[in-house]
């Protein structure tokens, strides 16, 4: 996969202006049986300052090697530190992963 089909761009161009604003935004979140690799878990898991954990955006489940087996749902807040398998939510946030759905989880096949 080329790191330009990970993302959707567009150029527009400002009128009277000699400059161009690229605005960038990740593509979609596969669809049932689909697998998209290269996915930043930052699509599924946003700190939360105001209760400072972590809060899934989505339904996730793991079938990564790291964490097989488990799943979670989009309520849920874990404080940081707190284990996803071997590693902690700190480090799951800042993967890149191979992601697929079965309609109601995105599914966690792997991370780097």
């Amino acid at each position: 996969m080329n790191l330009f089909s990970a993302r959707l761009c567009l150029l527009t161009g400002l009128t009277g202006l000699t400059g161009f604003i690229t605005a960038c935004s990740d593509g979609p979140l596969p669809t049932i049986g689909r697998t998209h690799g290269d996915v930043p878990m930052s699509r599924l898991i946003k700190f939360d300052s105001q209760q400072e954990c972590y809060r899934f955006l989505e339904n996730v489940s793991f079938e990564a090697p790291f964490a097989d087996g488990m799943a979670y749902q989009q309520t849920t807040c874990l404080t940081a530190g707190k284990k996803i398998g071997r590693k902690t939510i700190d480090e799951v946030a800042e993967l890149h992963v191979s992601l697929t759905s079965d309609g109601e989880y995105y599914i966690v096949k792997g991370g780097y």
